[in-house]
């Protein structure tokens, strides 16, 4: 045994703990249709702007994570994410969107433009009330 050498113990340190952004982002993700689901039971119809906004932060906890460590499954999770969140988007600000308001229809002046569906699925429009063949026009505003 040779004494001039100092004894060193050898440490293994365990690699460090990643925080599981992933599934955080996921969890984010799976918040916003669940908020959307109690709205909904609860009988309040407002816009749900949250959906694209939650969406959002959780696909940017996904990138970090993806950034962290890299994965076949963590990447094609992130781009599927990634399309649903672009789609919330769409859907926010784009499906939704109503045509701009012109005033009501007044008597002696021609209807506003519009298109609408027939019952069997066909296109209706303005142009259908002035060929001159009968029809009637019944709004119905729903129950909610």
């Amino acid at each position: 045994m040779n004494t001039s050498e100092p004894a060193t113990a050898t440490t293994t340190t365990p690699p460090p703990r990643r925080r599981p952004l992933f599934l955080a982002g996921v969890m984010l993700f799976v918040l916003g249709p669940a908020i959307y689901f109690v709205q909904i039971l609860a009988r309040q119809l407002w816009t749900p702007w949250y959906l694209p906004a939650l969406a959002s932060l959780g696909v940017l906890l996904m990138v970090l994570s993806v950034r962290q460590r890299r994965g076949i499954l963590r990447i094609a999770g992130l781009v599927c994410f990634v399309a649903l969140c672009g789609l919330e988007w769409y859907a926010l600000l784009v499906a939704t969107k109503t045509p701009a308001y012109t005033g009501p229809a007044q008597v002696g002046r021609n209807l506003p433009a519009f298109t609408a569906a027939r019952a069997d699925g066909r296109a209706f429009s303005n142009n259908d009330l002035a060929s001159g063949t009968r029809s009637v026009l019944v709004f119905f505003r729903g129950r909610w």
